[in-house]
């Protein structure tokens, strides 16, 4: 490693773990600090006997924080962050499954689906303000007491760091840009926004449809939108994307990054995802036939009418994905050619 890279990591390092707003004068001022520590032609080994004077780099970052974390200490407080961010995400997605899975198991049919819908995100809102408390006060309870009878990271199982920071641990750090790096949000949406179309594309006859306020009682679902029997046709087609979809966001998951097979693999799947949705949406039994009566008669106009506003508006629909899933094709090989 170059000893200006050297530098840099350090820095990185140290900058990282705090506030983004002094992120770039403490990095200016650390950089200075390691180049006053230096003589006029410095080598690798000069670097490194700065780098091990100014110590860890979680260390030397709590000592440029505002307020000291008197609960769990510089020691133990980086794998407490790295902890809660690999958790929490998992633990809100597996509350949203949760209670995806019951709404559609325990599911009379009594009661509109949007009616249920707009309940379960109020739900899901309140479960993912719960799971944030508990995990939030659970992992810091265990992690001070992990801080009072004096543990730190390398004490803490499948953690092989050593005891003692050496500037030698730098080669093994790996600087993600922030746009190239994919965040467990975009992982834990990915998951969800699989989940919602793949049930609804097995559910459409009672889930995507017209709905109408009957005698002030609420949303009822009056007639679905798609012939349900037509959409099945396609079924081993889409269990295949969604199996590969869930491919995707693993494989996402694991990268952290974008990388060119990465955004390859995107290209493919999504690309073949797009051409499937365009022969579905062509096939001229796909829309209910009792929507075209039932709209022209909602405003008013002739049938032939509501046909093809009906079909400009499903034109419409299918363009706009197409192009969107070609945007996301081209932004994940930019963000893959970033270095």
């Amino acid at each position: 490693m170059k000893t200006l890279n050297l530098i840099k990591v350090y820095v990185h390092e140290v900058t990282k773990r705090l506030p983004a707003k002094t992120r770039d004068d403490i990095a200016l001022e650390l950089k200075s600090t390691i180049e006053d520590m230096l003589p006029e032609n410095y080598s690798e080994a000069d670097v490194k006997d700065a780098l091990s004077k100014l110590g860890n780099p979680a260390v030397l970052a709590a000592s440029y924080r505002d307020t000291p974390m008197y609960l769990i200490g510089p020691n133990l407080y980086d794998i407490y962050i790295l902890t809660m961010k690999r958790v929490i995400p998992w633990a809100i997605l597996i509350s949203i499954c949760i209670h995806i899975f019951e709404n559609i198991v325990f599911f009379s049919g009594k009661e509109a689906i949007l009616s249920v819908a707009i309940k379960s995100v109020w739900i899901i809102i309140g479960n993912v303000i719960n799971v944030l408390i508990q995990v939030f006060f659970w992992f810091t309870i265990v992690f001070v007491f992990v801080e009072r009878v004096g543990l730190s990271n390398s004490d803490l199982p499948n953690k092989k760091k050593r005891m003692i920071w050496t500037p030698e641990d730098l080669k093994y750090v790996v600087i993600i840009p922030k746009k190239k790096a994919i965040s467990k949000g975009d992982v834990v949406f990915g998951f969800i926004w699989t989940a919602i179309w793949s049930i609804a594309y097995f559910n459409a006859d009672h889930l995507v449809g017209i709905y109408q306020s009957i005698d002030g009682n609420g949303l009822q679902f009056v007639m679905p939108l798609f012939n349900q029997d037509t959409l099945l046709l396609y079924w081993p087609f889409i269990v295949i994307f969604i199996i590969l979809e869930a491919g995707l966001i693993v494989y996402k998951w694991k990268a952290a990054q974008w990388t060119m097979k990465l955004a390859t693999a995107n290209a493919i799947i999504h690309g073949l995802s797009a051409v499937t949705f365009i022969v579905i949406a062509s096939n001229p039994n796909l829309l209910n036939e009792a929507i075209i009566p039932y709209t022209a008669q909602l405003f008013e106009t002739t049938s032939s009418a509501a046909a093809n506003s009906m079909e400009w508006i499903w034109r419409v629909i299918v363009a706009s994905f197409v192009v969107t899933t070609m945007i996301e094709i081209f932004e994940s090989y930019r963000k893959a050619r970033i270095r």
